[in-house]
């Protein structure tokens, strides 16, 4: 069950991805994922507030802490990167399974076999002959060793409390952490806010990202984060569709192609 699951994850992601290019090149990074993870605290927050009996243990909401300031992070680094170089950031980005394949063993029990590990690898490569960069994004792998933690601490505490409340209080943290250090943020901002226009921009993308991650945090609940973090990126297999038919972004087809058919053999190899 977690991968139609984790498939839908993807479909999800690279939808509202590309949904987003010519937003991201309008709204700065930082002000846009504040809008953005605010958004997306609301439309958790009643589901929340149904729920009862939140662990009270210290531990757990310290991890609950690191993962929402870690969330915060990861896409204002991501959406900095994508303004300056998008195909190498994108393309480094793409090892987050690699990362999580290293660090979720120290944490969660999970070992896998050579199959799984090949299978990893397949879809990194696959990444870069999408994106056909040999460059190195520092923005695109911070981003992937933060996503190989998020992930990992998620599936850590998916073992207490629901995945819709994980994701509310995901997104609330990240908000809060990115409220917090707006002040300072604003200041290398050039356009002023057009907070009405700007949320009503982004509105349609939370709505998508917000069943995307639960999608993703349900099957998370589900199977290894390895495995999970590993097929959700065949949300570039999605993505290329998805460019081609909104965007009318055709170039580099055969490399694409030929990144599809390593994503899809390492999925496979990953899934069985």
């Amino acid at each position: 069950m977690w991968f139609p699951i984790t498939i839908s994850a993807a479909f999800g992601n690279a939808l509202w991805t590309a949904l987003s290019k010519p937003v991201v090149q309008d709204i700065p990074p930082f002000r846009m994922m504040l809008l953005f993870r605010i958004m997306l605290a609301a439309i958790f927050l009643v589901p929340f507030l149904l729920i009862r009996g939140l662990p009270a243990d210290g531990l757990f909401w310290a991890v609950i802490a690191a993962i929402g300031i870690l969330q915060a992070a990861r896409w204002v680094i991501i959406m900095q990167g994508i303004r300056g170089d998008y195909f190498s950031t994108y393309g480094m980005y793409n090892t987050a399974p690699l990362f999580t394949i290293l660090i979720a063993p120290t944490i969660l029990p999970e070992r896998f076999g050579l199959g799984v590990w090949l299978g990893v690898l397949a879809i990194i490569a696959g990444g870069f002959l999408f994106y056909r960069t040999s460059r190195l994004s520092v923005y695109g792998l911070v981003g992937a060793v933060l996503t190989a933690l998020i992930n990992t601490l998620s599936k850590h505490v998916l073992s207490q409390i629901s995945p819709i409340v994980l994701l509310f209080l995901m997104q609330a943290g990240a908000a809060a952490a990115l409220l917090f250090a707006y002040p300072l943020a604003r200041r290398g901002e050039g356009a002023p806010p057009r907070w009405r226009q700007e949320v009503i921009r982004i509105a349609p993308l939370t709505i998508i990202s917000a069943m995307a991650g639960l999608c993703f945090m349900y099957a998370l609940s589900l199977d290894t984060a390895t495995r999970v973090t590993a097929v959700v990126r065949t949300n570039l297999v999605f993505g290329f569709v998805l460019s081609c038919v909104l965007l009318d972004e055709k170039s580099d087809w055969a490399w694409k192609a030929a990144g599809t058919a390593l994503i899809v053999a390492g999925t496979i190899a990953v899934a069985l």
